[in-house]
């Protein structure tokens, strides 16, 4: 019996770290206190979080302050859903990396309905098709970014 125990135990010890995993940052609800710029955000914990797939005009560069503004309307002082893609957790500055959702809206490709985010995401991603059109609403509409201006 012992030693079925020892030849389970790696697969039970791969299970409790998927599950432990998966609660910190992974499905739960979390309150955006911070907003950096329109792709980054700080939690009520602490932790410093980017948007999965995006990637918004850095501060300083045209629109810069629209998407920051943009994202605040949507995240600040609000309960976030984050959802994590399961082959990406942190990018390299150590910030993670995550879906966000507000209410039902998905809050990364709102950022590139609003023109206000380029899409970076990968194909292989569960929200290829929602960036993609998104992204391509922006551009015939010539908002954000994608403007004349």
């Amino acid at each position: 019996m012992f030693k079925k125990i020892l030849y389970f135990l790696p697969t039970i010890l791969l299970l409790l770290i998927y599950f432990f995993q998966s609660i910190h940052l992974g499905n739960q609800e979390q309150t955006v206190v911070r907003v950096f710029d329109g792709d980054t955000i700080e939690l009520d914990n602490g932790d410093r979080i980017r948007l999965l797939g995006v990637d918004a005009p850095e501060i300083g560069e045209p629109f810069s302050e629209e998407a920051k503004l943009a994202l605040e309307e949507m995240v600040l002082n609000k309960p976030v859903k984050l959802e994590k893609e399961p082959s990406l957790d942190k990018d390299k500055y150590g910030r993670f990396l995550r879906y966000f959702f507000s209410g039902e809206r998905l809050v990364n490709c709102e950022m590139l309905r609003l023109g206000l985010a380029k899409n970076v995401v990968e194909h292989q991603s569960k929200y290829h098709y929602c960036f993609q059109l998104a992204e391509q609403e922006a551009m015939e509409k010539k908002v954000g970014i994608w403007s004349s201006s």
